[in-house]
């Protein structure tokens, strides 16, 4: 997944549960009995709001503490299961 300046929340939500399918009832993961590992590339790009805070970031630290985020038409948790996370971030100029 690769972020820029124009990638928020949203962008970043839908990248990431393209590719997983609903095991049990709120319990999301990649098929079968894989496991899957996002790699997220230019970690530091996404532009910060006015509350100090990059809207991306914030939804991968909810997806690191809570292995799980919300659904965004029914507002329920969705847990993510089998997943880990792997970035890298471009030096600061």
């Amino acid at each position: 997944i690769n972020f820029n300046c124009f990638t928020d929340s949203l962008i970043a939500q839908l990248a990431m549960e393209s590719v997983l399918e609903k095991k049990t009832g709120r319990v999301f993961g990649p098929p079968g009995s894989k496991k899957l590992i996002y790699f997220i590339d230019d970690l530091n790009m996404p532009l910060v709001d006015k509350y100090g805070t990059q809207q991306p970031i914030a939804l991968l630290r909810q997806g690191f503490d809570y292995a799980a985020w919300y659904d965004r038409v029914k507002l329920t948790l969705k847990e993510v299961q089998n997943t880990q996370f792997l970035s890298c971030m471009n030096p600061t100029t």
